[in-house]
């Protein structure tokens, strides 16, 4: 009976051991190069989860991992705009982000939903770039139309008329915001402690200049504290709300839609692009919230604990007037370094001009045997051609180091509203993560804009994203720019090439 017990106790302890040496050998999917500092994938399947791996994004990218989220892909207008009326139908409170808010049919449009929804009672506010929503001298004419003591350039009637329905206005990236007086006055005041550290600042501060708020956010609070976040490329504009729309013009400005992708989240992950607006919205207007605000934010503590579906998402976002940080950059940086070797990673981006850090990570992991495939916009279907000229030499200088790097354009398809690709979206390996939000790989995201993005790590999410990005790459969406196409381009347009990527880059 002893021998017995003895010989169950040793057999138990034994396949305890068992298990835990393969829970430990499961758990790591990941490791270090010796002499690299960088982490690299093992497990095809798996390395994205790797503990390890999740502990580096936390701290190289200042966020978290949520679990329990819902997610759904909206690809272009058609479903993009359509989705963000149906939550505001619903909607206790509505939080609005954008770049542009156009003056145009479907500026209009959004501007007199939002207006609407104010007079009825609902909380409505309104973040918008300034400099990113004056398309001409007739919007300064305009803003001049409607100043006052704190807006002394005045606003677009557009903006103006949502104001007097009563949706709060936040405009940002303006001359007179708080946050760019402050830094001046900083500034000047540090040039009689230290003129050194004073010029060096000054410089760094000409980012002032070519900074935009360039995330957008469609929030919306429903019954059960309830959060939608629709994050992504589209802002408040006809070329995007038309975008996916065979012959639709705008009859105001006469512009065809593009193409573009965005994602709604409900879940955890929905509420932390929530608390990332409130935070943004006090940075620029240097005031704690209304009191109206005030009482949504003190009822939405937290999201609610009912599991909504298995999506894990990370939220990242970096703001370089306050941090000048490169999260987002750093994020792509660090799945590029860890995909395992021979996997595929697929970058959608519509402008690539990627600095020194990313082509570096995309000829490492191209010499490892995995292909990195970018789609970016060509010369006929970019609405900055400058940067289709940029990314030529980009696109040249890693071809000539490994034939695992492919480079696609897209093709204008105005009659079918896809003119020009704008979407900003990434894939890692056949089963990892994937990237939607407002990130380009150029200069702009990285270092002068604020910008966010969803990480996401769905199956059936990924299945979709994979099926979309397989039509991207089709003779009818795009076409492949091989090395021989760029090396046989005329001298003195291989010239102006180099010049824009390599002397211009920081302003692109």
């Amino acid at each position: 009976m002893g021998f017995s017990k003895s010989y169950s106790f040793k057999r138990s302890t034994a396949q305890l051991f068992v298990l835990v040496v393969l829970n430990f050998l499961v758990s790591c999917t990941v490791f270090t190069p010796a002499g690299t500092g960088t982490i690299r994938g093992t497990n095809i399947q798996s390395w994205h989860n790797d503990n390890a791996f999740q502990k580096l994004l936390d701290e190289k990218t200042k966020s978290y991992l949520t679990t329990n989220n819902s997610v759904r892909l909206l690809v272009n207008g058609v479903e993009g705009f359509a989705r963000r009326y149906e939550n505001m139908s619903s909607a206790r409170f509505i939080f609005v982000k954008t770049f542009l808010f156009t003056d145009d049919e479907a500026g209009r449009r959004m501007a007199t939903a939002l207006s609407e929804r104010a007079r009825a009672g609902i909380p409505v506010v309104l973040q918008y770039d300034v400099k990113g929503s004056i398309a001409s001298t007739a919007d300064i004419a305009d803003m001049l139309k409607h100043t006052s003591s704190s807006l002394p350039l005045g606003e677009k009637r557009i903006i103006h008329d949502m104001r007097e329905a009563g949706v709060t206005i936040v405009p940002t990236n303006s001359p007179s915001r708080p946050y760019e007086l402050r830094e001046w006055w900083e500034n000047i005041q540090r040039f009689f402690q230290s003129p050194i550290a004073a010029v060096k600042r000054s410089s760094e501060s000409l980012i002032l200049f070519d900074y935009c708020d360039h995330e957008k956010y469609f929030i919306t609070g429903h019954e059960g504290n309830e959060i939608r976040a629709i994050v992504g490329g589209m802002n408040i504009a006809s070329e995007y709300a038309w975008g996916g729309i065979p012959g639709r013009k705008d009859t105001v400005t006469g512009k065809v839609g593009w193409h573009d992708v965005d994602v709604e989240v409900r879940g955890p992950a929905a509420y932390v692009v929530f608390r990332e607006f409130l935070s943004d919205m006090k940075m620029h207007t240097g005031r704690e919230l209304p009191i109206k605000l005030a009482e949504i934010v003190k009822n939405i503590t937290k999201a609610p604990k009912s599991k909504l579906d298995n999506a894990r998402i990370r939220f990242v976002a970096n703001h370089p007037l306050s941090d000048r940080k490169r999260f987002v950059e750093d994020l792509y940086r660090i799945h590029i370094q860890t995909t395992p070797p021979g996997e595929p990673i697929f970058i959608a981006t519509a402008y690539f001009a990627p600095s020194k850090r990313i082509r570096d990570a995309i000829i490492e992991h191209a010499k490892l045997g995995g292909t990195v495939t970018v789609l970016t916009n060509s010369l006929e279907s970019n609405n900055h051609p400058i940067l289709t000229i940029a990314a030529h030499y980009a696109a040249l200088e890693i071809m000539k180091i490994t034939e695992n790097f492919h480079l696609y354009e897209w093709k204008p398809r105005a009659e079918k509203g896809e003119q020009t690709m704008h979407q900003k979206l990434a894939s890692f390996g056949r089963y990892g993560p994937v990237i939607v939000g407002s990130f380009n790989l150029d200069a702009q995201s990285a270092v002068h804009n604020t910008e966010s993005v969803y990480l996401i790590d769905e199956p059936s999410f990924r299945e979709r994203f994979d099926r979309l990005t397989e039509r991207y790459l089709s003779q009818e969406y795009s076409k492949r720019i091989f090395r021989e196409d760029l090396e046989t381009k005329p001298i003195l347009q291989r010239i102006h090439s180099f010049l824009t990527h390599e002397l211009a880059w920081y302003w692109l």
